[in-house]
């Protein structure tokens, strides 16, 4: 009898936007699921309903925030589609208004890209095992929120963030803060101890989110918000 979860394996679909991370887990899937045979890929929405249309795929890493965007829907899709298939998110969101929606859309897994590539290689092999593929800090995420609320009063130096025009995450608030000062993604990166397509990552949605094209609205919009001088 042929091995059930090979063949739900056997293509799969990574729709990310961004280059450098969609070649890194394209790379990646097949080392860590050896039963992945094809990889297809797509950087928007469309491409990925193009992809659809033509394949049925039992196993899709996807990104939140895509140019076209979230891919909430998209993965309620995927899952009607094909009862079944495995929807892992690979994001650099940890925080509720990302790990919950996607969680509810139909996701069995959230993954961060700013993990060390063996951390998302094991993460990716437990599949098999049957184990949800989640990164550490959104399982203890999960937990909390079964156990009351998450986090208490902000710190007294935490940025004022008009939370209703700027709905920015904190490491969110922290990239901004630095790119309005001038730095460089590499400078911000070696800073904040991230990977510098995590940090590209950061500032595409911090653009997306202000609705601003440019370092110079950046930092006019960080100015607004007080972060900066």
């Amino acid at each position: 009898m042929p091995d059930l979860t090979s063949l739900l394996f056997e293509r799969a679909l990574i729709v990310e936007d961004l280059d450098e991370p969609r070649e890194w887990l394209a790379d990646l899937l097949p080392k860590a699921l050896p039963a992945v045979k094809q990889v297809d890929t797509a950087a928007t929405l469309a491409q990925a309903r193009a992809c659809m249309a033509q394949h049925t795929y039992g196993l899709a890493l996807m990104d939140w925030g895509l140019p076209d965007g979230t891919s909430e829907n998209l993965i309620r899709d995927m899952v009607t589609a094909r009862p079944g298939a495995v929807v892992i998110v690979t994001t650099i969101h940890d925080d509720d208004v990302h790990v919950f929606p996607a969680l509810r859309a139909g996701a069995t897994g959230y993954i961060l890209k700013s993990q060390p590539s063996a951390m998302v290689m094991a993460q990716l092999q437990g599949i098999e095992r049957g184990e949800p593929a989640l990164s550490p800090s959104v399982a203890a995420r999960i937990l909390r929120h079964f156990h009351g609320p998450i986090g208490g009063n902000p710190s007294p130096n935490s940025p004022q963030i008009d939370q209703v025009s700027t709905p920015l995450t904190e490491r969110e608030v922290s990239v901004l803060r630095l790119l309005a000062k001038g730095y460089k993604s590499s400078e911000i990166a070696g800073l904040l101890t991230l990977s510098q397509h995590t940090v590209t990552s950061y500032i595409r949605d911090i653009y997306r989110n202000l609705d601003i094209s440019s370092r110079a609205e950046a930092t006019i919009e960080a100015a607004r918000r007080g972060l900066v001088a």
